[in-house]
């Protein structure tokens, strides 16, 4: 079976399984398992059966609501490409507008220190430390697991201008009062029992649910 005839085949059965955008978690997932950009996909050609059955084994985890993002462990976040999984937030493509908004308050502070609690993937703390060159950032993280993530991913990305912390933020607080040029922070605040979407609910509750309020 050709690479396109199997994209097809997995975007029905996700339009089945009741996806809202079957067509593209099918390129999504093809390009994960293939190693290629999903760009290319139209260049590729048939598939190896190995590469087959992985590719229909993940099309099965898409139907069970399984982020694409925890099947790829890739999470795209304005320019970068961050690893993501079980155990941290997947970072939503509406909170690039916090960046944007950051980005333009400090474009007049050629090394401004900043702040992100609740980083979880470090996604912001991230995008602002690529975006301005002279940025200091802490990012802080109480989530064992997600902590692991975020430093994961300011290894790989930062170059040393992202410093991450292993603590809850009221600890942090009164230590940087005073001293820092901006403060962001994507905190869990959903109510406790509202509705969320399936993909949604395999975020970590800790990074999703802020109280019974």
């Amino acid at each position: 079976m050709s690479v396109r005839e199997l994209v097809s085949v997995a975007a029905d059965r996700l339009a089945e399984a009741g996806l809202a955008t079957p067509r593209v978690d099918a390129e999504l997932l093809a390009a994960h398992v293939l190693g290629i950009p999903r760009e290319r996909l139209g260049l590729a050609e048939s598939v190896s059966a190995s590469h087959a059955d992985a590719y229909q084994a993940a099309v099965e985890r898409r139907c069970r609501r399984e982020p694409v993002q925890h099947i790829t462990q890739v999470a795209h976040f304005r320019h970068l490409e961050l690893a993501v999984g079980p155990g941290v937030f997947v970072p939503r493509p509406e909170t690039e507008v916090l960046v944007d908004w950051l980005l333009g308050s400090l474009a007049g502070s050629p090394s401004p220190l900043v702040v992100d609690l609740c980083t979880g993937s470090a996604a912001i703390a991230l995008a602002v430390a690529t975006e301005h060159a002279g940025a200091r950032v802490h990012a802080v993280e109480a989530d064992d697991l997600a902590h692991w993530w975020a430093c994961r991913n300011v290894a790989a990305v930062a170059g040393g201008s992202v410093r991450t912390h292993l603590a809850d933020i009221c600890h942090w607080f009164p230590v940087w009062a005073g001293t820092v040029d901006a403060v962001t922070a994507n905190p869990p605040y959903v109510p406790v029992g509202a509705y969320v979407q399936a993909e949604a609910g395999r975020d970590p509750e800790r990074a999703l649910y802020g109280g019974a309020d």
